[in-house]
């Protein structure tokens, strides 16, 4: 088996509870994900946090004519990751939708991340994270494209409409990604 990586989608300030744009139970992530980071560090995987850092202009904002309200504008603390989550020395952070135009829901879009994945030898992804019908999925979905071994760690995504859940964990499901607990997840690792 090759070199795990667990990749941390988006669990940034505006996404969870209070935020700009929150996802559903989002609160109740964060301490079973810092258990999951830190028994994937000690198993010597690698540690991907994706973030979305947008313009203040992003096209995507309300304020632009898209759909969604401004959110993780770079730089600003609704950008930063949500305590107690914390990237440590060695760990990769990747910036997403940085260009002003395009979604940015996946952490393969414009960012690099296929390669920084294969400089550390990765082969196989854990997939956690915010919110699960959107950049969860899109980076699942490219990384499956990339020819990663894919788990979704079912236990440790938040959806914006926890009802669109089960239909984006088929979908994945169909395209050739695992499913599993993080508890499973790490026992593989």
């Amino acid at each position: 088996m090759g070199k795990a990586a667990l990749i941390v989608v988006d669990v940034q300030r505006d996404f969870c509870e209070g935020g700009a744009l929150a996802a559903t139970d989002t609160l109740s992530l964060l301490e079973p994900l810092q258990k999951c980071i830190e028994a994937a560090r000690r198993a010597k995987a690698a540690i991907i946090y994706t973030k979305d850092w947008h313009p203040k202009n992003h096209e995507s904002f309300e304020t632009q004519g898209g759909p969604w309200p401004v959110h993780c504008v770079a730089g600003s603390a609704g950008a930063e990751l949500m305590p107690p989550l914390r990237a440590e020395t060695g760990e990769v952070a990747i910036h997403k939708g940085v260009p002003g135009v395009g979604a940015g829901y996946s952490g393969f879009e414009l960012t690099g991340l296929e390669d920084r994945l294969r400089e550390l030898m990765v082969e196989r992804v854990g997939v956690s994270g915010i919110a699960a019908e959107y950049c969860v999925r899109a980076t699942a979905m490219d990384a499956l494209r990339h020819g990663f071994e894919v788990t979704v760690l079912t236990d440790l995504i938040r959806a914006v409409k926890p009802s669109e859940t089960a239909k984006v964990l088929e979908e994945l499901r169909n395209a050739g990604a695992q499913m599993a607990t993080a508890a499973q997840w790490l026992e593989r690792l």
